[in-house]
C-alpha cells in the first residue's frame, strides 16, 4: 500500500506539470554512489531495490523510464505527501551526481565488459565461495539475503569487486544482523526482519523466523554488519574475484521493458 501511494503520488507530480529543474547532463556516479549511500540507501536499499520505508528505484519501470530532469525534480523537491524529504542541499552539482548513480543501479549505462571466466564464478557462487548459502540466483541458493540474478545487469565490474571485499561500507537495515541473549541464557543470531517498541522479529540461517517481546530478552545488539563475510579479500585470489565478478555479470537478467501485446485477426 505505501508503495502504491509513493508511485501516485509520483504519477500525480508528472501530470500536475510545471517547469522541471535544469540539470547538468553527465553527473560522476562515483560522487553520486557517495551521496547515495549517506542520504538514500538507508531507506531504498544499498541497491535501490527498496527497503522497509521506501520503494524500488532500480529495476521498477515507472521511475527507471522518468527522464533525468524529472528525477531531479523529485530530488531536490522530495514527495512530502510520500514522506520522500527534499534534497536541495546536495545543489546544482549533487543532484545530477545521483542520477548519474542511480542510472547505474538501474542499468542504463553502456554494456559492461568482464575478463573474467563465468563459468568459473559460478562454481565459487554454487561452491567454496558460499555465496548460494545466502544469495539467490535465478531460482536456485539461499532466501536469507538479496536474490543477485539481475544485481550484475550494467554495474561496472569494479563496483561489484568493491561489494564483495568490503561488504561493511553500505549495510542496508534490512540485511543488518543482530544478536539477541534470551533471560534464559540462549544465545541467537540473525537478520533484522521487524522491530517495534515491543517486539522484534529475526530471521536465523537456516531460514526460520524467530519473533521476541524485548522485555524478554536479557540483551540485544545491533551490530551494524550484514552475514557477508568480511575475508573475501584474502580468501579469494584476483583472479577468482575476476570470475565471481563476470558470472554476476554475465548470469544477470537485463531490464528491458516489457513488449506489447500484438493484436490477431481473432482477437476479441
Amino acid at each position: 500500500m505505501r508503495r502504491s501511494l509513493y508511485y501516485g503520488f509520483v504519477a500525480v507530480a508528472l501530470l500536475a506539470g510545471g517547469a522541471y529543474g535544469a540539470y547538468a547532463q553527465g553527473g560522476d556516479a562515483g560522487a553520486g554512489s557517495r551521496i547515495f549511500s549517506s542520504n538514500c540507501a538507508g531507506c531504498h536499499g544499498s541497491d535501490g531495490r527498496g527497503g522497509e520505508r521506501a520503494p524500488n528505484i532500480a529495476t521498477a519501470r515507472n521511475i527507471a523510464s522518468l527522464r533525468d530532469t524529472e528525477l531531479g525534480n523529485f530530488v531536490r523537491n522530495g514527495i512530502p505527501g510520500a514522506g520522500m524529504p527534499a534534497f536541495s542541499f546536495l545543489g546544482e552539482r549533487g543532484v545530477p551526481d545521483v542520477i548519474a548513480y542511480l542510472r547505474v543501479l538501474q542499468g542504463k549505462t553502456d554494456a559492461v565488459e568482464v575478463t573474467g571466466d563465468a563459468t568459473a564464478g559460478r562454481v565459487l557462487f554454487f561452491g567454496s565461495a558460499e555465496c548460494s548459502r545466502c544469495h539467490m540466483m535465478h531460482g536456485e541458493g539461499g532466501f536469507i539475503a538479496s536474490d543477485l540474478s539481475d544485481y550484475g545487469s550494467g554495474v561496472a565490474p569494479e563496483r561489484i569487486r568493491s561489494a564483495i571485499v568490503e561488504p561493511e561500507k553500505v549495510v542496508s537495515p534490512k540485511s543488518e544482523v543482530i544478536e539477541v541473549r534470551t533471560a534464559e541464557g540462549e544465545s541467537l543470531h540473525g537478520v533484522l526482519r521487524a522491530e517495534d517498541n515491543f517486539t522484534l522479529v529475526i530471521q536465523l540461517e537456516n531460514g526460520r523466523y524467530r519473533r521476541f517481546k524485548k522485555d524478554s530478552l536479557a540483551d540485544v545488539h545491533h551490530t551494524g554488519q550484514s552475514l557477508m563475510p568480511r575475508d573475501y579479500k584474502s580468501r579469494l585470489s584476483p583472479k577468482e574475484l575476476d570470475d565471481l565478478v563476470s558470472y554476476l555479470v554475465r548470469s544477470a537478467a537485463p531490464m528491458e521493458p516489457s513488449a506489447p501485446r500484438e493484436k490477431t485477426g481473432d482477437s476479441q
